[in-house]
């Protein structure tokens, strides 16, 4: 039967060819071509627009720009290129001839985002001699050491309690436990480090006397805490400020250089981070201040490889603008880097039942955001409810098995 099709990768692609019987260096020629992609390229001063529009013109795609380049009343725009990738690789080759206009930048841009989509966003994570595989989603299992936090406040504040739930988690499937002795819940306030560190400590050396194997990530803001977690056994720090509250917290990564880090987005702090949240484009603001941290972290001498970005859904952000991060999700990975989504038991998502709904009754809500951030390659999930995620995630990895 005659139908449209819908590979969902270049290993998928390449496989529908073959069955076609097309030679080896055809699969490779023509997978690229079956897939669009769009490209933005932001700022760019006229005499590269019309060079690129023109260059795109010739190797059989289009570029959209401002009609006042057209109309010779704006000296700089946006680009949306428009073609598949192979029409993209003719671009970049055509524009290796020029060397003005800021064109080389451009071009090794444009050769930096063809590889991050060519390599379908590959990832790994590597702490000491642990290496986590980010090809496929993986789960970090949220375990709050508070009395206060949104979702589980109080329910594992007893270390015994918290051991025994951190280790269920990685029976569940979950591949990191997060370990937070601070709520960062809207409206929170901060805590002090030696209390902070009283919650946690005990809760990270119980679970590596049982179990040496698996990553633990420490959920703090503060240099004394990452690096005590550390070197009781934290493996990861997942830092909701990135890196801006406590500059020390640099110092700490130099020391471990092993260590690496998340660094999540958040406008202003938890206690007034949902006052009125405001963005002029939400994603567009997110993207540039990961730009700057990503490249304040490179200059600090913190490698690329170490970083992992999560948006931070929820932290001085209105329910408009989580939908509008999910719904443009691709958009992160133009970074590079492996990317973390937490939204689990959220209250936005009850915005999206009919009726109120209790953090613990937010789970159809959350599954529905982790199926949407595996078909978009993120990397890692942070989740309360492990053992329903994990079976989502094995469902979803046998539909689209070899």
């Amino acid at each position: 039967m005659n139908r449209i099709i819908h590979p969902h990768s270049f290993r998928d692609m390449k496989k529908m060819l073959t069955r076609v019987d097309v030679s080896s260096q055809g699969v490779d020629n023509m997978a690229p071509k079956a897939f669009a992609l769009p490209i933005r390229l932001t700022g760019v001063e006229i005499g590269a627009v019309n060079i690129i529009k023109q260059e795109m013109l010739t190797v059989g795609g289009d570029a959209a720009i401002s009609r006042g380049i057209v109309e010779g009343i704006k000296k700089e725009s946006d680009i949306i290129l428009l073609g598949t990738v192979d029409k993209v690789r003719k671009l970049i080759r055509k524009l290796s001839h020029y060397t003005t206009f800021g064109i080389p930048q451009i071009r090794a841009d444009l050769d930096k985002l063809l590889h991050i989509y060519s390599t379908e966003f590959a990832h790994n994570m590597q702490s000491g001699q642990k290496r986590l595989d980010l090809n496929k989603t993986k789960l970090v299992g949220i375990l709050n050491i508070t009395p206060d936090s949104f979702s589980d406040g109080g329910e594992h504040y007893e270390p015994g309690k918290a051991v025994a739930r951190g280790l269920v988690m990685f029976e569940q499937g979950a591949d990191i436990i997060d370990i937070g002795g601070e709520s960062s819940r809207p409206g929170s306030t901060p805590i002090e480090a030696e209390a902070e560190l009283a919650r946690i400590i005990p809760v990270i050396k119980g679970i590596r006397e049982k179990n040496s194997e698996n990553l633990i990530s420490v959920d703090t803001y503060k240099a004394k805490v990452a690096r005590e977690a550390l070197a009781n056994g934290a493996d990861i720090i997942n830092d909701i400020s990135a890196l801006r509250f406590d500059r020390d917290m640099t110092e700490v990564l130099l020391e471990r250089s092993e260590v690496p880090v998340i660094l999540m987005h958040m406008q202003g702090t938890p206690r007034n981070m949902q006052d009125n949240p405001v963005y002029e484009d939400v994603v567009d603001d997110i993207l540039y201040f990961f730009e700057e941290r990503i490249n304040y972290c490179l200059d600090a001498g913190i490698a690329k490889e170490r970083i992992i970005i999560d948006p931070g859904i929820g932290f001085g952000k209105t329910f408009k603008h989580n939908m509008e991060i999910f719904r443009r999700l691709p958009e992160f990975h133009s970074l590079g880097v492996p990317i973390m989504i937490g939204a689990s038991r959220k209250q936005f998502i009850e915005k999206t039942y009919p009726y109120p709904a209790s953090p613990g009754e937010r789970l159809s809500g959350s599954l529905a955001i982790t199926s949407l951030a595996y078909q978009h390659k993120i990397g890692l999930i942070r989740v309360h409810d492990v053992k329903e995620h994990f079976e989502l995630l094995k469902t979803l990895q046998e539909i689209y098995a070899d």
